[in-house]
């Protein structure tokens, strides 16, 4: 399974928002800088993380995103379904026909991929984006004191 570039910005987008201070608001603008994506783009995946429920816009003057639930009742796999990213390895497990893949009623490792599936979505629903931010927290906090940085 490989993740696209749409999954790692919305989660990285996650995390800028569920690192503000007393659940501050971000405009896209910034999350855009500050994360390196282009902003029509990033509009885009904002897009489908509001309309799944996971963060909510503000307008107005000082207005942008934030987060719509606490970041520990956010698990990974609901960001993954909100921007439509699917962990079925191949099409067949989504009863979905595949053009490369004869074999779809015949396939002896049809179960394996189920089972798979299965694996990667429980993995998924164990870590929340808390995690995600408590492991980047750390890896920073490391970084700052091997540099000796405070």
């Amino acid at each position: 399974m490989r993740l696209t570039t749409k999954t790692r910005y919305a989660l990285r987008a996650l995390v800028e928002l569920a690192n503000q201070p007393d659940n501050g608001v971000l405009s896209l603008s910034v999350i855009a800088r500050r994360q390196r994506v282009k902003p029509k783009y990033l509009e885009q995946i904002l897009f489908k993380l509001r309309r799944s429920r996971l963060i909510k816009g503000k307008k107005g003057p000082g207005g942008g995103f934030i987060l719509s639930r606490d970041p520990r009742d956010i698990r990974l796999k609901e960001i993954l379904d909100a921007v439509g990213e699917s962990t079925a390895p191949v099409q067949c497990v989504l009863g979905k026909a595949d053009r490369y893949c004869s074999q779809n009623a015949l396939c002896p490792m049809q179960e394996c991929w189920h089972e798979l599936k299965k694996r990667l979505d429980s993995f998924f629903n164990s870590y929340t984006l808390n995690d995600v931010c408590e492991n980047s927290n750390r890896k920073k906090s490391k970084k700052r004191s091997r540099y000796g940085e405070r």
